[in-house]
């Protein structure tokens, strides 16, 4: 089969210094949120790779790789998914609904990263009608479904519509799980660069009650004296 030639192949770059390097960034460890993963220690250029030479695989392939036990094949099926998306624009439904209805393999940071702004956020920037896919998301008890809302809304930022990105920050201030606090002032702080005004006006109304990390992650690019501004707000706020 196919599939079992890619994966063969793919294990002939297996790294064990290198799973073992990146198993605490995934945290494929005990209690972590990536454990029982495992993970074969490809890099991320030979997926690229693997990626291009197999764009023309069948979906129903790519879901085969995209259920696998290993991080990195997982990766690469996402991977191939994000290629065929980008060109093939008669399949972008059906590859999106493909995405969505395997979100449950999609169960770690890098994987949403590497697949959500080219295959959701694209999908909804040119389907406005739509967008409401991305508060569906928000509102699920499901991590990685969440993360994927606001991580899709790079692509939106990209191309200069930003109300998604806001609404969704709005939202997730009162989120439990560090990863969506990540996410999310990651998507302030590139809302930042595209404009800044709209990013100050953001910090200025929610800096107080932001969580910590996603307001370190938003103002990470400023200068001292403007990260000092909006930490002090937050840390008046957290002494009183």
């Amino acid at each position: 089969m196919l599939i079992e030639k890619i994966i063969k192949e793919l294990k002939q770059y297996s790294e064990k210094e290198y799973a073992k390097w990146i198993s605490p960034i995934l945290q494929v460890t005990e209690g972590g949120y990536g454990e029982n993963d495992k993970l074969l220690g490809v890099r991320t250029p030979i997926l690229r790779k693997f990626s291009k030479k197999y764009s023309e695989i069948k979906i129903s392939d790519v879901e085969l790789l995209i259920h696998n036990d290993y991080h990195e094949i997982r990766a690469l099926g996402l991977m191939i998914l994000t290629n065929k998306y980008k060109h093939n624009k008669l399949e972008r439904k059906n590859i999106l609904n493909t995405y969505i209805n395997n979100a449950d393999y999609i169960n770690n940071w890098d994987l949403v990263d590497i697949s959500a702004p080219n295959i959701v956020g694209n999908y909804v920037f040119d389907n406005r009608s739509e967008l409401d896919l991305l508060y569906k998301l928000s509102e699920t008890e499901h991590l990685w479904k969440q993360r994927i809302a606001i991580v899709a809304t790079q692509y939106l930022i990209k191309n200069g519509f930003y109300e998604p990105t806001i609404k969704l920050s709005e939202k997730y201030l009162k989120h439990p799980h560090h990863l969506i606090h990540k996410a999310t002032g990651w998507m302030l702080r590139e809302l930042g660069k595209k404009d800044i005004n709209e990013l100050y006006s953001f910090l200025d109304k929610y800096a107080d009650t932001m969580p910590r990390v996603m307001l370190r992650y938003a103002i990470e690019r400023f200068d001292k004296s403007h990260r000092e501004h909006y930490m002090s707000k937050k840390a008046i706020k957290d002494f009183v």
